[in-house]
């Protein structure tokens, strides 16, 4: 893998762009999982609330077009 090889070292190398993609996902699916478990066992989604980004946040991260 290229965990270990640094963005200075990759671009002293040639490359142009570094993506991230893998771990992203990797670290994003306990949360999915654990949040997918507390609804199962609660029957709802109120507990699962807190593991959860506010829906104001998300739709702020949208750009506005014009």
């Amino acid at each position: 893998t290229y965990s270990q090889i640094t963005e200075k070292e990759l671009a002293d190398a040639g490359v142009k762009i570094v993506i991230y993609a893998n771990h992203l996902l990797r670290s994003a699916y306990p949360t999915m999982l654990n949040t997918a478990e507390s609804i199962l066992t609660n029957e709802r989604a109120l507990e699962a609330d807190e593991q959860c980004m506010p829906i104001k946040e998300i739709i702020n991260l949208i750009p506005i077009v014009a």
